[in-house]
């Protein structure tokens, strides 16, 4: 062996002693999954160390492998690939079912100086980079066109190339399948309660009660089926003409009222009322002779419902009158009463209501309407009692808007007065009610002067 060849030996030895571990770690790669890690090194320390580094030019220069080749200057060659080969494991290859002929070999080649990245992230392909550039105003922003209507369809081409336009009817079979199809029913707002009467006042079937529609005129609605019974206090201004204060009560009295239910069905109810005609006793006032509890006197409703929204009545006030001091005639009567609901489809307020019929007593005492007249049923000698003289007929009623359960507003004809009223309920919950209004006409005549004008007041509250 020759000095030119001892390195070469040497070389040779240093490569089989590093891939010895590798031969070693190779059957155990498998279980473990151990990761090579590659790390720089120097020139000086390949030296150093004697560590087999791939030549920069790709293998160019050949190493003289002959005595006749190792004076001769070193020959370029075309690059050639590194071919690495495993060692096998020695206890390994002392087994018979080792198969050298299945060696794995490592190829290593040489790379561009500047590979470039492809879309999947392999290094390969021409060494271009692709860079992306934004192009400004190539494209003008898209705005909404003006049309005539709010929405359209934009005719289209069929397969056939023939224009089939958005106004065009559907196809015959299609209309003839929605003929055949049963309606569609949107079901609407749930009706109405049925219109109950709570004394003077409109009631509901659910029980619950609104504003007065009517002061001294009863009604036709039969009696509400929550409210057991009703008191009511009523008192009118009686002041004269020339009188400078309207609010001042006067020559007035008042007068009470309790009614009571008694019996009910679901279309009929019957009570009885009792009145009380003094609410005060002066006797330097006109009515005021009369102490608190005088003026007693007993009477009855019955009413049926006519459907939901109408009814009719017939009673009396004051009709057995229990002492001399009744001053308000036995006030008989027959009223009918209809109610119109004229918000959503028919079923909501505003609520119209017409009351109307005939009546006796103090409601025909001096009217030019009345009639069937029966003289001298009860001769009193006091000018204040002589209502009760005559027993005549004449027409009554009311007109009453009802804006909720709470508010509304009526005109009432009794007979004697034309009057113009408010009412309000306070509660929904225990029925209370305040009623106040004018009269601004008599009997026979407008009261066109404000100081013929008397006011009118009311307040009822349920049990």
């Amino acid at each position: 062996m020759t000095a030119s060849e001892l390195p070469s030996q040497s070389k040779r030895l240093w490569l089989l002693g590093g891939l010895a571990p590798l031969a070693f770690a190779a059957p155990l790669q498998g279980q473990a999954q151990a990761q090579v890690i590659w790390e720089p090194v120097t020139e000086e320390q390949a030296d150093q160390l004697q560590i087999l580094v791939p030549a920069v030019d790709g293998g160019a220069t050949n190493v003289p492998t002959s005595p006749f080749e190792s004076n001769a200057t070193a020959q370029p060659a075309a690059p050639q690939p590194i071919v690495w080969e495993v060692v096998p494991d020695p206890e390994a290859s002392d087994s018979p079912t080792t198969n050298p002929s299945r060696s794995t070999e490592v190829v290593w080649e040489p790379l561009p100086s500047t590979p470039s990245v492809a879309a999947d992230g392999s290094h390969n392909g021409p060494a271009t980079a692709i860079v992306w550039e934004v192009l400004l105003n190539t494209i003008a922003p898209l705005a909404p066109e003006n049309t005539d209507t709010f929405a359209g369809i934009e005719d289209v081409q069929s397969s056939g190339n023939s224009t089939v336009s958005s106004s065009e009817e559907p196809p015959a079979e299609v209309i003839a399948q929605e003929e055949a199809m049963p309606p569609r029913v949107i079901p609407g707002p749930p009706p109405p309660p049925p219109l109950q009467a709570l004394n003077r006042s409109i009631a509901f079937g659910d029980g619950l009660v609104g504003p007065d529609i009517g002061w001294r005129v009863p009604n036709g609605l039969r009696w509400s089926r929550r409210w057991f019974g009703d008191a009511t206090v009523q008192a009118i201004n009686r002041r004269q003409k020339g009188d400078d204060n309207f609010f001042d009560f006067g020559q007035g009295d008042g007068e009470g009222i309790v009614h009571a239910n008694l019996l009910q069905t679901e279309n009929w109810s019957v009570g009885l009322n009792t009145s009380f005609r003094s609410l005060q006793s002066n006797p330097n006032i006109a009515g005021g002779s009369t102490g608190i509890t005088d003026g007693i006197s007993t009477g009855f409703r019955v009413a049926r419902a006519i459907g939901d929204t109408g009814g009719i009545a017939f009673g009396a006030e004051q009709l057995i009158q229990w002492d001399d001091n009744t001053d308000t005639g036995r006030n008989i009567y027959l009223m009918a009463t209809k109610g119109w609901w004229l918000g959503n489809q028919g079923k909501d307020y505003p609520l119209v209501i017409a009351n109307g019929g005939l009546g006796t007593g103090a409601f025909q005492y001096d009217n030019p309407l009345r009639f069937a007249c029966i003289n001298n049923v009860q001769n009193r000698p006091e000018p204040n009692f002589q209502r009760d003289t005559d027993l005549c007929w004449g027409p009554i009623g009311t007109a009453a808007l009802v804006f909720n359960e709470y508010f509304g507003i009526f005109t009432e004809y009794n007979g004697t007065a034309t009057t113009l009223s408010a009412s309000l309920n306070l509660t929904g919950g225990i029925p209370i009610r305040l009623t106040w209004g004018f009269s601004f006409a008599g009997s026979q005549e407008l009261r066109e002067d404000f100081d013929q004008y008397r006011w009118t007041f009311g307040a009822s509250i349920g049990f």
